[in-house]
């Protein structure tokens, strides 16, 4: 049986050391991927059922808020991945180990900073009136988000250790980092459980505490051992030139991450202020149903960024056509079963959460178009950002980020949309990038850019 299957394994993952690398990667992830998106989903009901429908809107709304922070990586983490990229590439493996050492030095200060100054300025935050939330409320809302945050602070300096492996075409190692975490809070919930200890804060702190837990033991196992030659020193203060090269690049990122973060972190706070917490559920539950969808598109393309980076600073094009081209036939293939899970949605929804929560067929809609959509600005998006050209992406991002908010708030409110409303919103921005992104990549590949195609 061994010898009749490696002649198939082969042909599989045939093709130049390249195409072999990203091949590796997206098949190891798939597995790895797959148990970890089955992890998090059997999270959602378990989750609901230990709190309520108005809690865990609660909990998803401060989880929300907490990824508009992670940006405060300043693009540091995205600028690192195409200059140690680019670095061994071209066989600068000092370069590349001084990068590793500017990034932990950056982010270590950067953690410390902005606990520190959150700290403060959250005594000042009335969270009960942020979130929206009724009177006589049970819980420690203050102590809930102040403790959220400063454990979110230490995993934006230990998941250092993920962006290197990404940069290192490692993504299934990244990918099954997530698995254990999401595995470990899933321990950690039914442990509450078992005990009788559930609540609003020891479930957010069971699913903000694994996560450092992994990323910490593969830290100093990782850099222990195969990644022994990039251990960095401890040394408070980044070298400043390689600083200066990764934030010259990675400012570029940390823009893109405001006006993203604005675009697609705003809608549960704007459901929660416009009809309340519990509302957030629903919506949440549609998202992440359509999300762990585009999870096998990402799995796809993720390994993509750091081969794209690779092939240009070779300026092997002819790889990078063949390999654009085939990633849209795949979105083609994935549009068509993201159309059949809408067609079959309601009894997903009642089979997986139960029929305690409603979510319409309009809003199943929105959300499937949401990811077709973004399924097809994924391939030229991931190539346009490797090889660093994002002045135009910049831009857009900053109009969707300015034009999302109200129309949202218009849709739901004013034209009682209610929660489609604000997904919808969201999917006629997106249009913007879906138009110009493709013909920037055409511009590129052929030569032709100028001005802010170049950029």
């Amino acid at each position: 049986m061994e010898i009749a299957i490696k002649p198939i394994i082969n042909k599989i993952i045939s093709g130049s050391e390249r195409t072999k690398i990203v091949k590796k990667n997206i098949i190891g992830s798939f597995a790895i991927k797959g148990l970890s998106i089955l992890a998090s989903l059997y999270l959602v009901p378990l989750t609901i059922n230990l709190l309520d429908q108005e809690k865990y809107g609660v909990w998803i709304t401060i989880y929300s808020i907490i990824t508009w922070f992670n940006m405060m990586d300043i693009g540091l983490g995205y600028g690192f991945r195409n200059k140690f990229t680019e670095a061994l590439a071209k066989n600068e493996k000092i370069l590349a180990k001084e990068y590793v050492q500017t990034l932990y030095s950056a982010m270590w200060i950067i953690s410390i900073l902005f606990i520190i100054i959150f700290s403060f300025f959250n005594i000042f935050l009335n969270w009960a009136s942020i979130l929206n939330l009724k009177e006589g409320f049970n819980e420690p809302i203050q102590l809930i988000v102040w403790s959220v945050f400063v454990l979110f602070s230490i995993q934006l300096f230990l998941k250092n250790i993920s962006t290197i492996l990404l940069a290192l075409h490692k993504t299934s190692y990244s990918n099954f980092m997530m698995f254990i975490s999401n595995l470990l809070s899933l321990l950690f919930i039914l442990l509450l459980q078992k005990l009788n200890v559930a609540n609003l804060f020891t479930i957010s702190i069971s699913f903000m505490l694994a996560p450092i837990l992994v990323y910490l033991f593969y830290t100093i196992y990782l850099f222990s051992t195969t990644l022994k030659e990039y251990k960095p020193r401890w040394k408070f203060f980044p070298e400043k030139n390689n600083f200066n090269d990764l934030v010259g690049l990675g400012i570029k990122f940390f823009m893109i991450q405001i006006t993203t973060v604005i675009m697609f972190s705003s809608a549960n706070i704007i459901i929660s202020q416009l009809f309340s917490p519990k509302e957030v559920t629903p919506y949440n539950i549609a998202y992440r149903l359509f999300a762990s969808t585009q999870a096998i598109l990402t799995i796809v393309i993720t390994p993509f960024w750091a081969a794209f980076t690779e092939a240009n600073a070779k300026n092997d094009r002819q790889w990078i056509e063949k390999s654009i081209k085939r990633l849209i036939q795949g979105w083609g293939l994935f549009s068509f079963g993201i159309i059949v899970l809408w067609a079959i949605s309601p009894f997903v929804f009642r089979f997986w959460v139960g029929a305690g929560v409603e979510i319409s067929y309009s809003l199943s809609f929105q959300f499937a178009l949401f990811t077709i959509i973004m399924g097809w600005n994924s391939p030229f998006v991931f190539y346009i950002t490797s090889v660093s050209k994002i002045k135009l992406e910049l831009w857009m991002a900053v109009l969707q980020s300015i034009l999302t908010v109200p129309i949202a708030i218009f849709f739901a409110k004013n034209l009682a949309l209610g929660t489609t409303g604000v997904i919808l919103a969201t999917n006629m921005v997106l249009l913007i990038p879906a138009i110009l992104m493709p013909i920037q990549y055409y511009k590129l590949i052929n030569n032709t850019a100028k001005g802010i195609w170049n950029q």
